[in-house]
């Protein structure tokens, strides 16, 4: 079990992606329209640093977030906003400035800020309007991330199965009369970006198989209009499989995600895993206080969040689940049934005050990171090893999560 705390911050910046060795042609080749500008174009990066360690008996946290917030706003400030990347810092002076590139540099140059704490900084995420992203590891793996958009419609059925069966397993979505979608498909390209492009993958090899992706299944009914889908459970989980398998040809994938909405979609890899992401939220007070300590040090340590009165948050939980597909149904679980078990799990704490009106907090500090451990425990009782990873938002720019196993990503 391996479990990291999450903590945003945005920034604006400028840059160019251009290899001055290479022709104008060559470059648009390689970053498209990030090529275009010779003194550069904007984004505001949302940027996530994420941190391991371990949780301390004495304070339930694995760092405290003013910790981080004072060193990490100080790199930021100094170093990477309101710049233009390739004349104001280096090594983008030499280097191009990709999403790849920026997130190794930015990784590069936080580790050394904590490496006298007892929790390290691992991974560094950068976002652009979920659409452009690049994630960097400190065991020098790199990500790249692109999304598509699509409509489409269909009917959530398999041939296997009786219409009773089908009715049964799949509820409304299986209707004759089909139903509709707004999916968000995420490919994701893991490895070490060429050294002379900086990239992990071209734009002249991304874009033109995105375009021909997007004729062929935005609005469609996938059901009736696509040939290779006839006669295979109409699912998103083979629809996931489908997908990466047709993209996977001609495009070095590590895995993709496909949103058949905000709160459930599928996990496909490489190496033919499958994983069931289903999100719901719940809203909770507490009151961050170690009862052994003195007020002076409990509002040292927590701050605001130490407040007699308590305070409250919208809690977000996403839960991933590994399973195996099953041919018939064409589904790895139950999504009806996973979701009833998290509501059922939440619903002892939603609409309380932690400490005051739960079990579970009575005698354990409520910070994120224990949420995070005592709800793992709670769903490990009922999935076990199929418990891949599991995610609780406690603000918008605080996440904690565990993961079964780091090797995995």
């Amino acid at each position: 079990m391996y479990i990291t705390v999450a903590k945003k911050f945005e920034i604006a910046l400028s840059h160019r992606m251009y290899n001055q060795d290479l022709s104008d042609e060559e470059n648009i080749a390689l970053y498209g329209n990030e090529s275009k500008g010779e003194y550069g174009h904007g984004h505001n990066l949302v940027v996530t640093f994420i941190f391991h360690g371990p949780v301390s008996d004495k304070d339930g946290m694995m760092l405290n977030v003013t910790v981080i917030k004072e060193k990490i706003n100080r790199l930021l400030a100094e170093r990477y906003d309101h710049k233009f990347l390739n004349t104001d810092i280096k090594p983008f002076d030499k280097e191009v400035p990709t999403f790849e590139k920026i997130a190794e540099e930015l990784l590069k140059d936080a580790v050394t800020l904590f490496e006298n704490e007892s929790t390290q900084l691992v991974i560094c995420h950068i976002c652009d309007d979920n659409e452009l992203e690049a994630t960097a590891y400190t065991s020098g793996i790199i990500e790249r991330s692109y999304h598509l958009d699509f409509c489409a419609a269909r009917r959530t059925y398999s041939p296997h199965l009786s219409e009773t069966e089908n009715e049964k397993l799949f509820g409304v979505s299986a209707r004759k009369s089909g139903h509709g979608h707004h999916y968000n498909l995420r490919l994701t390209f893991r490895g070490q970006p060429d050294a002379k492009s900086n990239l992990l993958v071209q734009h002249s090899q991304i874009r033109p198989l995105l375009n021909k992706f997007y004729r062929k299944y935005d609005h469609r009914n996938l059901t009736t209009d696509i040939t290779e889908l006839q006669g295979m459970p109409m699912t998103t989980e083979s629809l996931a499989k489908h997908f990466f398998s047709e993209l996977r040809k001609e495009l070095p994938l590590d895995r993709i995600r496909l949103n058949e909405n905000d709160y459930f979609f599928i996990e496909y890899t490489q190496n033919d895993r499958m994983f069931m992401g289903v999100k719901t939220k719940f809203y909770a007070a507490h009151r961050l206080h170690v009862q052994s300590l003195s007020d002076s040090e409990n509002e040292e340590i927590y701050g605001k969040c130490n407040n007699a009165n308590g305070h409250g948050h919208t809690y977000k939980v996403e839960m991933l689940l590994e399973g195996e597909y099953n041919q018939d149904t064409g589904a790895i679980f139950d999504l009806a049934i996973v979701q009833t078990h998290l509501e059922e799990i939440l619903h002892q704490w939603n609409y309380k005050h932690l400490n005051l009106e739960t079990d579970d907090f009575k005698d354990t500090i409520p910070t994120g990171e224990n949420i995070c451990l005592t709800l793992w425990d709670k769903l490990f009782v009922l999935y076990g090893n199929q418990l891949n990873r599991l995610s609780l938002w406690e603000t918008a720019n605080n996440r904690f999560t565990i993961r079964k196993d780091i090797s995995e990503r």
